[in-house]
């Protein structure tokens, strides 16, 4: 006869075990997802932002000389690990061929979208009348500064704007 401590007994699950087995696996996860963020901040962060590049917008000469013209292009962006295609809208106004300012569209005072009236030669803005003066000075306003002069370059007769988004509604430029 062989005794019942040595002889194997298939284990039961009871209800009790089957709970504290259920309550375990969800307190693994629950911690799991706590400690992420802790493990990501340990191992680095994400990528910051990339400034916008220059893109090329136009051929300089197909600008007319003295008039403002404005001017779409589209430009990639990234910030952390997201891509984008974003559309920018520049003003452009040719001097020479060596001299072409670009200015944003971006009315200083709330950010609404500045257009050219040529009956009138300037800007206006059609949120809350300010208005803006060929060169971007402002006429009259509430408009705390001109409109902002975005940077450019010209390399093989080639306009190129690098497009950077400024603060609203403050007497100088900072960019957001």
């Amino acid at each position: 006869m062989a005794d019942s401590s040595t002889q194997t007994q298939p284990h039961e699950v009871t209800r009790r075990g089957f709970v504290g087995w259920a309550f375990g696996i969800g307190s693994a996860f629950a911690g799991l997802l706590v400690g992420i963020p802790l493990i990501g901040s340990l191992v680095g962060s994400l990528p910051q932002a990339k400034p916008s590049n220059f893109v090329k917008v136009t051929e300089v000469s197909s600008l007319p000389l003295g008039e403002p013209v404005g001017l779409s292009y589209v430009d990639e962006t990234q910030d952390a690990y997201n891509y984008e295609l974003l559309p920018h809208s520049v003003w452009v106004i040719k001097r020479s061929d060596t001299d072409v300012t670009a200015l944003s569209p971006v009315c200083t005072h709330l950010g609404c979208q500045v257009y050219w009236s040529r009956a009138a030669t300037q800007f206006l803005c059609p949120c809350h009348g300010s208005v803006f003066g060929e060169d971007g000075t402002v006429v009259h306003g509430p408009a705390p500064r001109a409109l902002d002069q975005l940077p450019s370059k010209i390399e093989d007769g080639a306009l190129h704007v690098q497009w950077v988004n400024y603060k609203p509604d403050v007497p100088t430029k900072i960019p957001v």
